[in-house]
This record gives C-alpha cells, sequence and structure tokens, in this order.
C-alpha cells in the first residue's frame, strides 16, 4: 500500500491535499482509527509469521536432526560436504569437486560437481564414486534408513600434459598495476 501511494504521489494521481483529507477523516472518527489499527496489526503479525517460517524452513533443512537412545543428534549438512569432499579427494582422478547435500523427503541427494585429472573410464569411475559416497553416508548415519542418491556432473576433464603444463610453470604473484606508465 504504501508503495502505491508512493506510485501515486508521484505521477500526481493522488494529491497530498487527498492524503491530508484522509488523515484528518481518519483522525474525527475514532472507529475508522481503530478499524486501520487493527488491520496494521494483522498485516504485521502477518508478516512475522512468514518471517519466521521462511526462516525456520531454511534452517531445518541445513539440518539432519535424529534421535537416539541418549538423546537427540544434529548434524549440519556442511559437515557432510566437507566428508565427502575429503573421500572423494582421495580417488587419484580426482582433480576437485564441489558437493552440495539436499536433504528432502524422499531422501538424500547428494550432487557432484567433478573435475577429473586424467581421460579415463568415466562410467567406471562415477559409479566407484556413487558407491563410495554412499557407504560412507550409510556407515556414519546408521539409525537413517533413508535412500541415497547420488548425481554426478562431470564439469572437466583435465588432460595429462594439461596437468604437467600447469605443475611445471611456477606462478608468480602479479604485480598490481603493473605497465601503467605516467
Amino acid at each position: 500500500f504504501f508503495a502505491l501511494g508512493l506510485l501515486g504521489l508521484a505521477f500526481n494521481i493522488v494529491t497530498p491535499l487527498m492524503v491530508f483529507n484522509i488523515f484528518t477523516e481518519i483522525s474525527r472518527n475514532p472507529n475508522s482509527a481503530l478499524i486501520l489499527s487493527l488491520i496494521s496489526a494483522l498485516i504485521i503479525l502477518i508478516s512475522v509469521s512468514f518471517t519466521q517460517s521462511v526462516i525456520g524452513k531454511m534452517q531445518r533443512e541445513k539440518n539432519i536432526a535424529f534421535t537416539t537412545p541418549s538423546g537427540e543428534v544434529s548434524i549440519a549438512l556442511a559437515a557432510l560436504e566437507d566428508l565427502i569432499k575429503r573421500i572423494a579427494l582421495q580417488v587419484p582422478e580426482v582433480k576437485s569437486l564441489r558437493p552440495d547435500v539436499v536433504v528432502g523427503k524422499k531422501g538424500f541427494t547428494v550432487n557432484l560437481r567433478l573435475d577429473l585429472r586424467s581421460e579415463t573410464s568415466i562410467p567406471e569411475l562415477t559409479e566407484r564414486l556413487q558407491e563410495l559416497v554412499k557407504n560412507k553416508i550409510r556407515e556414519i548415519l546408521r539409525g537413517i534408513d533413508e535412500p541415497i542418491v547420488v548425481k554426478i556432473h562431470v564439469a572437466k576433464i583435465v588432460s595429462g600434459e594439461e596437468k604437467k603444463k600447469s605443475d611445471s610453470e611456477p606462478k608468480e604473484p602479479a604485480i598490481p598495476f603493473y605497465g601503467y606508465g605516467r
């Protein structure tokens, strides 16, 4: 409403005199002031509840919580992502990766974006990685029975020559503003 009022003022649809008349009418009539107060309170309550539900949903999705006989356990998805990264980087063919763990009603979805070091059999490598990640998650989260889906996206394949070239060339730090003369 506020934005519409400002647009009306900007395009001369609503004049300052009209706004003044509305506010004086509200201040004269006690019922109008009460109704306006109730509507304002309702809008504020709706805004607060919407904000809490969105923030709560975001926080719930960032953790996995389950109960054990000793109490409740909560695991951050970022911790799982770090673990997956460390496990997958032990495979020699993987140069780098970016894991993303999503927990939904249907279970876990692990998205891996890979950069491979060498030309290898991609189906065999991805199958081995998928099983490795699934087994490690099942091993760590023994009490959770949800299905685990591991999706792999190979973003880049670096050949042996490119790897040697990048390793053999020492990288010198660039001098800031080098070459800009007066």
